[in-house]
C-alpha cells in the first residue's frame, strides 16, 4: 500500500504540477522572445499592435482568478500604452491574507492564469470558427494519434482564426517575473495539499475514478498546449524572418 501511495503521489505531482508548468514555461519563453523581436522591429508599441487582444485576456485572467480566490483588487488596467520607463502593457494589483490557506494557494493559479485563459479562448475560437478541426483536436485526447485526412474547412474562418490566435499568443502567453514570483508563493502550499489529497484518495475506492478523470484532464491540456506551442513557434520564426 505504501508503494502504491508513493507512486500515486509522484504521478499526481508530475501530471498536475510538472506537465502544466513545462508547457507554461515553454509558451511564456517563446512568446516573450517574440514580443522582444516585435519591439525591436516595430518599436515598443508594436507589442500592442500585434498582441492587444492577448494582453486584455492576460490581465482579465489574472483578475478573474484573483476574484475567485477572494483576493482584494486594488487597481486594474487591462491594457496600457508602454513607455521606456514603464514597459508594462497592463496590470492587476491585488492583496491577500497570508494566513488564509485558500487565498495563499490562489497565488499559484493567479500567476499562471493567463496561460489557461488564452488556451481556453483559443479553444473556443476553434470550436466557433473551425468546428471540424476542433472536433478532431478533441478526439485526439480520447484515442491514440492516427494519420487521417485533414478535416475540411473554409478559408475565411481559418484566416480569421489564425489572425485572432496569433494576436492572443503574442500578447497573452508571456508571463512576467512578477507572475512567476506570485505563483511561487502558492506553490509549496499547493504541493502539500495535493500530497494530502492523494494519500486520502489512495485509501478509498473512489480514488481510482478521480485519478482517471485527472489524467484525462491533463491529457486535454497537453493536446491544447502542444497546439498553441506550434502556433507560437511558427509566429516566433515568422517575426524573426521579417
Amino acid at each position: 500500500m505504501l508503494k502504491t501511495i508513493m507512486i500515486n503521489i509522484a504521478t499526481v505531482l508530475g501530471f498536475l504540477i510538472g506537465v502544466p508548468f513545462l508547457f507554461i514555461f515553454l509558451l511564456a519563453m517563446i512568446n516573450r522572445n517574440t514580443k522582444a523581436v516585435i519591439a525591436k522591429r516595430f518599436g515598443i508599441n508594436g507589442q500592442l499592435i500585434f498582441g492587444f487582444l492577448g494582453v486584455i485576456i492576460h490581465e482579465a485572467s489574472h483578475l478573474i482568478v484573483a476574484l475567485v480566490f477572494g483576493h482584494k483588487i486594488k487597481t486594474v488596467r487591462l491594457i496600457r500604452r508602454p513607455t521606456i520607463d514603464n514597459p508594462s502593457l497592463g496590470y492587476v494589483n491585488h492583496t491577500w491574507q497570508p494566513r488564509n490557506l485558500y487565498q495563499t494557494i490562489g497565488n499559484l493559479f493567479i500567476g499562471v492564469a493567463p496561460i489557461f485563459g488564452c488556451c481556453t479562448t483559443i479553444l473556443f475560437l476553434a470550436r466557433w470558427l473551425l468546428p471540424n478541426i476542433y472536433n478532431r483536436l478533441v478526439t485526439l485526447t480520447y484515442q491514440p494519434l492516427s494519420i487521417t485526412a485533414v478535416p475540411a474547412f473554409q478559408w475565411g474562418p481559418m484566416l480569421l482564426f489564425i489572425l485572432l490566435t496569433a494576436n492572443i499568443c503574442i500578447g497573452g502567453f508571456d508571463l512576467s517575473s512578477s507572475d512567476y514570483r506570485n505563483s511561487i508563493q502558492g506553490l509549496a502550499t499547493t504541493i502539500l495539499l495535493l500530497i494530502s489529497l492523494t494519500i486520502v484518495l489512495s485509501l478509498i475506492p473512489i480514488g481510482t475514478t478521480v485519478f482517471a478523470a485527472l489524467y484525462q484532464a491533463i491529457k486535454v491540456i497537453a493536446v491544447i498546449s502542444t497546439f498553441n506551442l506550434l502556433i507560437s513557434a511558427v509566429l516566433n520564426l515568422v517575426f524573426k524572418l521579417i
